[in-house]
């Protein structure tokens, strides 16, 4: 749930601002990513070689709860690039403790299969695994969402959801989990300027301290995890 910033353009500063990314896997000494090449700042990471210097900062944010969460239904739901940081989680939760695995059911989707990912990094781990494709190119067809209450209608005891993806996927996800009366973290994806706070590009509407009340969240600093159930969705 935590991330860095890459300064994608080295000492050109072209593009000046740098770009967000969670971890794939992360250890005390290093660090893994998967990303989309989508835009430029992408483009040039893609043309980054064995032993070139990165500028980066990090890990920053607050990230999944991934702590006393044994003798509970651990509901991991993803979407497109939103779903390495959910590996990241399942895989810190069983290098913690083996056993819990039987406990973390991953529930992935996107648009195409070629989009479905770390299928195999899942698999590895021995958790149960359920996918879904907007076309029905892989699993069942139609939104991730459905598999989410489906597997809830079936049993939501003591279940606690874990989600990641492009906005509106983080909105229905929370829907659903309030629906069925569980706690839903969200890894929200919002343009992060600076990361620690200061530039206040990030912004999200969140439920205020009274009834009725509403205020503005910093993701970069407060989240980007958050309650699910706090955020003021449009």
């Amino acid at each position: 749930g935590q991330f860095v910033q890459i300064l994608c353009s080295g000492d050109s500063l072209d593009p000046l601002l740098p770009r967000p990314f969670s971890f794939l896997e992360a250890t005390t000494t290093d660090f893994s990513l998967l990303y989309h090449v989508v835009g430029q700042g992408t483009q040039l990471m893609g043309k980054f070689k064995k032993g070139d210097k990165v500028h980066v900062l990090g890990p920053l944010g607050r990230g999944f709860t991934h702590s006393g969460l044994r003798a509970q239904q651990l509901l991991l739901v993803g979407g497109g690039v939103g779903i390495p940081p959910l590996y990241h989680l399942a895989r810190t939760l069983v290098k913690a403790d083996v056993a819990i695995k039987k406990n973390i059911h991953i529930f992935l989707g996107a648009r195409h299969k070629s989009l479905l990912l770390c299928e195999k990094n899942f698999k590895k781990l021995g958790v149960s695994l359920y996918l879904s494709t907007d076309d029905g190119s892989k699993g069942k067809k139609g939104y991730v969402t459905s598999l989410l209450t489906a597997h809830l209608k079936k049993d939501h005891t003591k279940a606690r959801v874990f989600s990641c993806g492009p906005t509106p996927m983080l909105k229905a996800v929370s829907l659903v989990a309030s629906e069925f009366g569980v706690p839903n973290e969200v890894s929200v994806e919002v343009p992060m300027a600076c990361g620690f706070g200061a530039c206040l590009g990030c912004a999200l509407k969140v439920k205020g301290d009274t009834p009725g009340s509403h205020r503005f969240a910093i993701a970069c600093t407060e989240g980007p995890v958050f309650e699910g159930s706090k955020i003021l969705w449009d």
